[in-house]
């Protein structure tokens, strides 16, 4: 993307928000307003996530540092990747929070359009082991 067309933090975050808010149009307005806070959060999390994904892919997930002169070189995991997994693990959990309010009705609406992602979601006992 050339740099006259890049998105500023804020304004990737804003694009995030809205684009969380569209698929969640089928919330009742009183569970979206309490859920406000968990879909700024969302919107946050994803474009961090995405900035860290970003320097992972250009530094990797590894570093070699020194334990002070003459001592061997060692190898140990970078800041970027062990903030990345932390913060994937909270985006799950908020997204999940998010896909529960989403009413029965809306969501048989979107079974029907075949969404594997809301077929895994509605499943009673989690993942269901292949014999």
């Amino acid at each position: 993307m050339p740099k006259s067309e890049e998105l500023t933090r804020d304004e990737r975050i804003k694009k995030e928000l809205a684009r969380l808010r569209r698929s969640l149009k089928d919330v009742p307005k009183n569970k979206m307003t309490a859920a406000e806070g968990l879909l700024h959060r969302a919107a946050f999390l994803r474009v961090e996530l995405e900035d860290l994904e970003a320097d992972i892919n250009a530094n990797g997930t590894t570093e070699q540092y020194q334990n002070g002169p003459g001592a061997m070189p060692m190898t140990r995991i970078r800041a970027a990747a062990q903030q990345h997994n932390t913060m994937m693990k909270n985006y799950t959990t908020v997204c999940r929070q998010l896909a529960d309010l989403i009413p029965e009705s809306a969501t048989a609406t979107t079974k029907k359009e075949s969404d594997a992602f809301v077929e895994i979601l509605q499943r009673k006992n989690g993942m269901r082991r292949v014999k």
